[in-house]
């Protein structure tokens, strides 16, 4: 009987179990369900999560390498994070990966000169993670393997991917550059700051937000040193420079000026206060922001880049005459055209933006109002001016004001690039990416749609050099690593391209409309996962949205809504050619210097048709083609939450980020793999210059094997390749640290790989012997084989060969013996003696010479038989003439004697057939049973290849309902972690707009618990048991059929929850499973060393192994209390596949597995202590024989697969 006791044998740790606003939350397991595990946390609260979600709790806290984690899964690497998050720590490395969390507080001291200087040349892991030493490594790189380097730095908008670019640029400058006043490190660092005044501004989630993406390579020559750079800058959001949301701000550099202009310069270009522009009026105001110092900052990087005082004032000119525009409005003109005019209250800013542009006020009235046309069928030459509907003449104004800034921000850019020159020939560089992050807001416009394409092209490099490459150069060098499965974005890719081309082919319409063009998106990608209409939100400001006026695209971090008015005008990069004509017009040097690439337009042509979405994916096109060619180190910021706090951590949005960043992916793979790697080659030149003569001839990998046996390196933590070698995270620091330690630990070292390299010299030596003396002996066993098969062989055939002559020489001898009887009697007869015994002689002479003749190899046999036939006719006739001259005593003897010979001799001749009757029916019995044999070989052979594949197919439909239901299960998954990540983004945004709520799911109604049984007894019913339910219906219940169905679950259960202990306890101790290598055989430096084999896979590499086992048993009995049995067990691997138990009082029991799995056994071996105990283990052989005499059967490792 099943006895289950209370308590569960899983209460023996803490579990993580996961939680939407902490991520995960620790607990204990108190349910075991049918799917899912059901966790009390500390504040009495229950979890019931499925089993994947639930990770065993680790003891280790802060640790600085997330693949050292003991348990590696997603929570523990979120608490890892949270935890040094708490004590200040925001940099943590996963592997080669920095990840970074927004401190939201000033931590200037670890960005001191001292902490640069001892980053210095300084291997990754040897410090403490910083940003420092993703630079330094890209440097080391660089130089090292002479290949351009990438940084890229990624992010939610507010993770503070500005700063940390700074950071990498200022201990790039700082530490490799030269110290120089104004020198290109100088112009590099100075910069930033004015970038940032330019195309920063603060939105809801971020005070210094990048409106744009700019990627800075800093160029290095053969020296390391700094020899120029070079900024490229994309997709500057041009919407902010005309509206902005209430609780944003615009671009820096308006609230700057306004903010710290010296009265001569405000008077000079007429600026105003704050609150009197309308486009500043509706964000934030600036006190808070410290405009006035940073302004000085700004005209101090002007200068450091070679911008003079009046080119400064013309920049500051125009940035004052794009704010002015802002209040310019317009009214009807009241004429018969339909026209619109300034209004009267604008005339005061419509002259200060015409000063500022040194443009007449008039003229910009005019262009502002009303467009260049030209006539037709008339003369070519003849124009008119088109007024402008109050609309049109809106949208001629803004679309000015972005002109103009963008021109702006494009040549402060040029001014940069100009003052970074190559001073001399460049062989590599750095770059650093810092682009817009993954951003999402109530109303998301097209400049969002902008970003968010670029952040999922990103997040697909990432995947792709991170993941897809990882993994493909482990199968390329035979390292055995599993592979990892991951998301891939490139669905989402291509519908947003899609929408690229649709709303290109919309904007050439004659009538264009967002909502057609919105219309077509759901109608040619309808039943697109990634793509869904406004009113599925989980947004209750969606809900009543339009199909027509939106679309919801679902990002790799979550879903986010576009509304898609004004996309046609924000796409079209076009302005009026009479504007820009104007501008040309200028009496101001710089701004007709913005507008010179304008080509002269005819009169007829009423714009320059140009698309923005199309500009922007060329120049992504072009970013990813450097990336792609570089090697590549990475940043992931995170923003521990929305209210910018720097002691809040909200672990359920950190969560969403680091499992959208593709962290937890990267991790398992860093983990699993080797992140650190370098070619033999480049390792030994490394170190080459250093080594003396005779380990110089070493071949390259020899010399690698040497070196990290003499620095006594663990195998497990490196690994060798078939073109390079491979370290686990930080042990290749480990290596360099070794190298680079000083002269007399290098003396010392080099003494060691002399000390191997002679011991593995000896070893070959004394392997090459006894491998010579076992190569002997094996040759002299073959030979003495050969010789007795040769023997036997040439006794067969020479055998074969010489029958017929041995058969003609005893012809020959029994012919004469008839012929010596025929003299005898020849001798006894009176008439005709001499005539007789001269035939006899001649019969001799005959048989004589035929005997000489086959001897010699001639053989007649027809001859000698005929002969024989004549020699017993003879012997008959002389016979006859006996009986005439001898009594007939003598002649009856004679007769008798050869009647008993011919008697003798038939009896012979009967025997010597029977004998081949005998011989030719043993043949025919032996034929007919090896055809039978064969036969049944044969038929065998196709009953045995039919049933291979009959598996064959069953294994392959098997496999492929695994593989479907392994794909629907991961789409089911992935379902399910996107439908999270669009929770989350729905409820950050619900948080930052008090207005907007979160629409809940309704649930399905949950049956409610029903204290009694019912009595129909049903499997899908029982599924729904608790687990305390199951072991009481076990130990109480008399009913057998429902005994037996509540047995089926509980082992159900019970084996699906070890199979998840197991699963955790393989990954904890797969490091320290030892990888040992075999050692090479040294090879001169002038040859090529053999490879390593390719190591086998795991599931052949650890192959189980078949242990039996016998332990005595006692149990009570009705006529005994103490009755003594034995209990037999056969484990393959670590279950069990055969038990036998014997009973004194009844049958043997004899299960196997795939039969009476409920009988047996369910706990694995080394959870039985079988293991431990002595003596209990037995041999193969006895445990069969026992088995057979008990009726077990035969057992085949198949029968139970």
């Amino acid at each position: 009987h099943y006895f289950i006791q209370s308590n569960l044998s899983m209460q023996e740790g803490e579990v993580w179990a996961p939680d939407g606003t902490h991520g995960f939350v620790k607990g204990t397991v108190v349910e075991i369900g049918s799917d899912t595990l059901t966790v009390q946390t500390p504040d009495e609260s229950v979890v019931v999560a499925p089993y994947g979600k639930v990770f065993p709790v680790s003891e280790e806290c802060l640790v600085e390498d997330n693949c050292m984690l003991m348990q590696l899964n997603e929570a523990s690497l979120l608490n890892n994070i949270r935890d040094r998050f708490k004590v200040g720590k925001v940099y943590t490395y996963t592997a080669n990966i920095l990840t970074v969390v927004n401190p939201y507080r000033d931590i200037s001291e670890l960005y001191t000169d001292a902490t640069m200087k001892s980053y210095k040349g300084t291997s990754l892991g040897k410090l403490p993670p910083h940003t420092f030493a993703i630079g330094d490594k890209a440097y080391m790189d660089m130089i090292y393997r002479g290949v351009s380097q990438s940084v890229i730095v990624s992010g939610e908008s507010g993770a503070g991917k500005t700063e940390t670019t700074k950071h990498v640029l200022k201990y790039l400058a700082t530490v490799y550059g030269k110290a120089s006043v104004n020198g290109i490190e100088e112009k590099l660092l100075q910069a930033n700051p004015l970038l940032e005044a330019f195309g920063n501004a603060q939105t809801v989630r971020n005070k210094n937000s990048s409106r744009f993406g700019k990627f800075i390579e800093v160029n290095f020559n053969k020296a390391g040193e700094i020899v120029g750079g070079h900024i490229s800058t994309y997709l500057l959001e041009k919407s902010r420079i005309t509206h902005q949301n209430s609780t944003e701000r615009s671009y820096h550099i308006f609230y700057r000026l306004l903010a710290g202009a010296s009265p001569d310069m405000a008077k000079e270009i007429k600026l105003k206060k704050i609150d009197d522009y309308k486009s500043l009026a509706q964000g934030k105001s600036s006190k808070e922001m410290g405009d006035k110092v940073q302004f000085e900052e700004i005209s101090n990087a002007m200068k450091c880049i070679g911008i003079s005082q009046d080119q400064i004032r013309e920049i500051f000119r125009i940035v004052s005459g794009v704010m002015a525009f802002g209040n310019v409005t317009f009214v009807e003109s009241g004429d018969t055209r339909g026209g619109s005019k300034v209004s009267p209250d604008s005339a005061e800013w419509i002259e200060i933006a015409a000063s500022c542009l040194s443009l007449e006020a008039d003229d910009l009235r005019q262009a502002l109002t009303s467009r260049l046309m030209q006539t037709k069928n008339l003369k070519k030459g003849t124009t008119y001016m088109v007024p402008l509907k109050l609309k049109e003449a809106v949208h001629n104004r803004d679309g000015l004001c972005k002109s103009l800034y963008t021109r702006l921000f494009d040549h402060i850019v040029s001014q940069i690039n100009q003052s970074l020159p190559l001073t001399e020939a460049s062989n590599c560089y750095i770059g650093v990416l810092d682009i817009a992050g993954f951003e999402y807001f109530e109303k998301n416009s097209f400049e969002q749609f902008c970003i968010n394409y670029c952040n999922e092209k990103l997040q697909q490099f990432f995947n792709s050099r991170v993941i897809r490459e990882e993994q493909d150069l482990y199968k390329a060098e035979n390292l055995g690593v599993s592979e990892i499965q991951f998301s891939d974005n490139q669905d989402c890719i291509e519908l947003i391209e899609r929408g690229f081309v649709l709303l290109d082919e919309e904007g050439k319409l004659p009538q264009q409309d967002e909502k057609h063009f919105t219309s077509q998106l759901h109608e040619q990608n309808r039943r697109h996962f990634r793509l869904q209409v406004p009113r599925k939100s989980k947004l209750s400001s969606y809900k009543t949205m339009r199909d027509d006026e939106g679309f919801i695209i679902r990002h790799y971090a979550g879903a986010v809504c576009y509304e898609t008015e004004g996309w046609l005008d924000r796409n079209s990069d076009t302005l009026h050619s009479s504007l820009e004509q104007l501008m040309l017009t200028s009496e101001s040097t710089l701004v007709a210097k913005l507008y010179a690439d304008v080509e002269d337009v005819k009169c007829n042509k009423k714009m320059a048709q140009s698309s923005i979405g199309g500009k922007f994916k060329k120049q992504l096109s072009v970013l990813l083609e450097k990336l792609h060619g570089t090697a590549t180190s990475f940043i992931r910021c995170l923003k521990p939450n929305q209210n910018m706090s720097d002691t809040q951590f909200e672990g359920g949005k950190v969560l969403n980020q680091l499992t959208s960043l593709g962290m937890v992916t990267a991790l398992e793979l860093m983990q699993a793999g080797f992140p650190s790697r370098i070619a033999f080659k480049d390792l030994y030149e490394m170190y080459s210059s250093k080594l003396p003569s005779r380990l110089k001839s070493l071949h390259p990998r020899i010399f690698c094997s040497a070196l990290f046996r003499a620095i006594g390196m663990s195998p497990i933590d490196y690994r060798f390749g078939v073109t390079r070698i491979f370290f686990k995270p930080g042990k290749f620091a480990e290596v360099d640290m070794l190298m680079k330690s000083g002269a007399d630990h290098l003396k010392d070292m080099i003494a060691k790989v002399n000390k191997w390299a002679l011991r593995q010299r000896w070893r070959r030596a004394q392997y090459a012997i006894l491998a010579f003396n076992k190569w002997v002996k094996i040759a002299k066993w073959r030979m003495e084989c050969i010789i007795t098969i040769q023997k036997n062989a040439k006794m067969w055939t020479t055998k074969k060969r010489y029958q017929p002559r041995i058969k003609g020489v005893r012809a020959i001898k029994d012919s004469m013996s008839k012929i010596s009887i025929m003299t005898e009697i020849a001798s006894n007869i009176k008439y005709d003696r001499d005539a007789v015994l001269g035939e006899i002689a001649a019969m001799r002479e005959f048989l004589e010479n035929e005997k000489e003749r086959v001897k010699a190899g001639e053989v007649h046999t027809d001859i000698i038989q005929q002969k024989s036939i004549e020699i017993e006719d003879q012997v008959v006739r002389l016979l006859d003439k006996v009986k005439v001259t001898q009594d007939s005593d003598r002649l009856r003897q004679i007769q008798e004697e050869m009647e008993a010979e011919r008697k003798r001799q038939e009896e012979a001749e009967r025997l010597r057939k029977l004998e081949e009757e005998r011989i030719a029916e043993e043949r025919r019995i032996k034929k007919e049973l090896e055809e039978k044999r064969l036969r049944e070989l044969e038929e065998q052979r196709q009953r045995e290849e039919e049933e291979a594949k009959r598996l064959e197919a069953e294994r392959e439909r098997l496999e492929a309902e695994r593989k479907q239901r392994e794909e629907e299960a991961r789409a089911e998954e992935l379902k399910k972690e996107q439908e999270e990540r669009d929770r989350m983004i729905a409820q950050s945004i619900s948080e930052d707009n008090k207005a907007t709520t979160v629409v809940k799911e309704e649930e399905p109604p949950k049956k409610e618990t029903q204290e009694a049984k019912p009595a129909v007894l049903d499997k899908a019913t029982i599924k729904d048991w608790k687990y305390s339910e199951l072991r009481n219906c076990i130990n109480t219940s008399c009913d057998l059929e429902l005994l037996e169905v509540a047995r089926e679950e509980f082992h159900r259960r019970l084996k699906a929850y070890q199979a998840w202990k197991q699963t955790h306890q393989e990954k904890k101790k797969k490091q320290d499973a030892p990888a040992a290598k075999p050692d090479l055989p040294l090879a001169p430096a002038g040859t090529e060393a053999p490879a390593p084999p390719p190591p086998a896979p795991e599931s052949e590499a650890e192959k189980p192994q078949h242990r039996l086992f016998k332990v005595p048993f006692v149990y009570p009995s009705y006529n005994n209390p103490c009755v003594r049995g034995w209990w037999y067990a056969h484990f393959h691997g670590k279950w069990i596949v055969r038990q036998l138990e014997i009973h004194p009082e009844k049958a043997p029991v004899c299960l196997i597995a795939g039969k009476d799995d409920l009988k047996m056994c369910e706990l694995q071996l080394h959870e039985t202590g079988l293991t431990r105990r002595k003596g209990s283990e037995i041999t193969m052989k006895e445990f069969d024989e026992l088995w057979m005499c008990c009726g077990g059967g035969a057992y085949t490792l198949r029968e139970v697969q």
